[in-house]
């Protein structure tokens, strides 16, 4: 059995309250439960918007080689060594797809990647992503260094890309959030590093996860 530590509930915290903050939810017993399911309204008019100005594409970059994970209505690859662990971990129960770096057993924390589905109709976009999600993310949550990344265009939509550190449990680690959407509803990706991965090799293996998604 491994002994290393991934995102948990945490993880799942972070998934189901910024999916909320994009559709201008509150902070409920829904979020902390996963459920993301909060009726949506219009983003503040008056909410500051750090946007970006500039997007990426993934699919400039070579996709991941390592094993091919299938989710609800979609898939994608990930780094050689990443799997989806044998053991369910707990609090990630009601997430679609969890995998984690398992390549090392003697880790202190597994790199990972988790996938939360968001609700049937329900778009969120990058504006409202980024209008709202970062004071909110902060309030709900906890996370500390909250900030809006560039853009990505994932299987053809554009992504707004979330980033934070996030501590439980004992353990910190950092976050990248994207938003892959379809024409009727929004998923939500999450990455969490160790914090002693460097933000060029985090890059790498979520630009390459990402641009191998694809819609079932």
């Amino acid at each position: 059995m491994t002994r290393t530590k991934t995102t948990s509930a945490a993880a799942l915290l972070v998934s189901a309250a910024l999916l909320l903050a994009g559709c201008g939810g509150q902070a409920d017993d829904t979020a902390a439960s996963g459920d993301a399911g909060a009726s949506s309204s219009s983003p503040s008019a008056s909410a500051p918007s750090s946007a970006p100005q500039s997007t990426a594409s993934a699919s400039d970059v070579a996709p991941a080689t390592g094993e091919l994970i299938t989710g609800t209505g979609y898939s994608f690859s990930v780094p050689e060594g990443w799997t989806i662990p044998e053991q369910q971990i707990p609090g990630t129960e009601q997430l679609d797809v969890f995998v984690a770096d398992l390549s090392d057993p003697n880790a202190a924390f597994a790199d990972n990647v988790n996938v939360v589905v968001g609700p049937d109709g329900q778009v969120v976009t990058p504006e409202s992503i980024e209008a709202e999600g970062v004071e909110q993310l902060k309030a709900q949550t906890g996370a500390a260094d909250v900030a809006v990344g560039s853009r990505t265009v994932i299987a053809g939509t554009e992504s707004a890309h979330i980033t934070a550190t996030v501590t439980e449990q004992g353990a910190t680690y950092n976050v990248d959030q994207f938003y892959p959407t379809t024409d009727d509803r929004t998923y939500v990706v999450t990455f969490s590093f160790n914090t002693d991965v460097s933000d060029a090799d985090r890059a790498a293996v979520y630009e390459s996860v990402l641009a191998s998604w694809a819609w079932a």
